[in-house]
């Protein structure tokens, strides 16, 4: 069965609507949307990774103890005694229910029991909506919204207030100055750190850790966004660079502890710059070349992580269930 008719079937079960290609998650498959007992309820399949779960994601009206969330629903008696999934993450007006699996889906009847179960759990410290906007409390909105794919309840004046305030947070972005040395000494420090944690790790397992380029990439452009505090060409540019010297560096620590262990030698900077010298004919015998495809793929991934930020936000309003 595909994600699309399973999630359909779901819907049926659990008295929801379905909504293909629609949802948080935005996979074709959509997601099953609706509300019971004033709970807005959304359920869909979803991939991290080869990880493939089912994930309920349940809306209500905040509460004043979200730290109290995570125990009274997985210690509920008709949810604990299922045993199926896990807690994800809970928030002030929300709760994520994750069922993870491998092979065949859990069957769409149990999913929409235990969604029912979650809902029971969670009415001993929350409440559901009374068909008021969400943001505001007062307005009537008896229909429920996509906000950029998540269905909620807000009024067409706070959707106004939502547009106007991301406008105004476009343009304080645009009129902010970047810190570029910050944000370079940074950056070189997370390179720094990265490429000696790659070099030791690499050393102690006795090879070197392809996906750790991915790594340190997300870390370099963490340090250097987090120290330029704008993300331009600038940035965008120092990342990659930084990330693949960071990786460069790693190996030649790692190939110099090598050498250090086979001739039982003590580290000197001569060393360290013999290894550095030949460090490109080292990795072509040692298939090490690897290590800088890795490093172009961790750069690649870390200059979209470090990409601008998007101040927009789409509303939709949901009509009835597609086929």
């Amino acid at each position: 069965m595909n994600d699309s008719e399973y999630t359909k079937q779901i819907a049926e079960r659990a008295g929801l609507q379905y909504y293909p290609g629609k949802g948080p998650w935005g996979r074709k498959s959509g997601c099953a949307i609706g509300v019971r007992d004033g709970y807005v309820t959304t359920i869909g399949v979803s991939h991290v990774g080869n990880q493939r779960f089912v994930a309920i994601l349940l809306h209500f009206k905040k509460t004043q103890h979200p730290e109290m969330l995570k125990g009274a629903v997985t210690g509920f008696p008709g949810v604990a005694q299922r045993k199926q999934g896990k807690f994800a993450e809970s928030g002030p007006d929300f709760l994520r229910w994750s069922w993870a699996y491998s092979l065949s889906k859990p069957k769409p009847e149990e999913v929409a029991g235990l969604a029912d179960a979650l809902r029971e759990a969670l009415k001993q410290n929350t409440e559901g909506f009374d068909g008021k906007c969400a943001k505001c409390g007062s307005t009537s909105t008896p229909g429920l919204t996509l906000q950029n794919g998540m269905p909620t309840y807000i009024c067409a004046s706070c959707q106004q207030q939502a547009q106007s305030e991301l406008d105004q947070a476009a343009i304080n972005y645009a009129a902010m100055t970047p810190n570029y040395p910050n944000g370079l000494v940074l950056g070189i420090l997370a390179a720094a750190l990265g490429g000696v944690a790659w070099g030791f790790v690499a050393y102690w397992l006795d090879r070197i850790f392809l996906w750790g380029a991915i790594l340190i990439g997300f870390g370099v452009a963490w340090a250097v966004v987090k120290g330029t505090k704008k993300v331009n060409l600038f940035v965008q540019v120092v990342i990659p660079i930084l990330t693949v010297a960071s990786v460069v560096f790693g190996d030649a620590l790692f190939f110099t502890l090598k050498v250090m262990k086979m001739e039982g030698v003590p580290f000197t900077q001569k060393l360290f710059g013999l290894v550095i010298a030949n460090l490109w004919d080292i990795e072509v015998k040692s298939s090490g070349v690897f290590s800088a495809i890795f490093a172009l793929a961790g750069a690649v991934a870390a200059v979209y992580k470090a990409r601008r930020p998007k101040f927009k936000v789409m509303f939709e309003p949901l009509g009835s269930g597609g086929a």
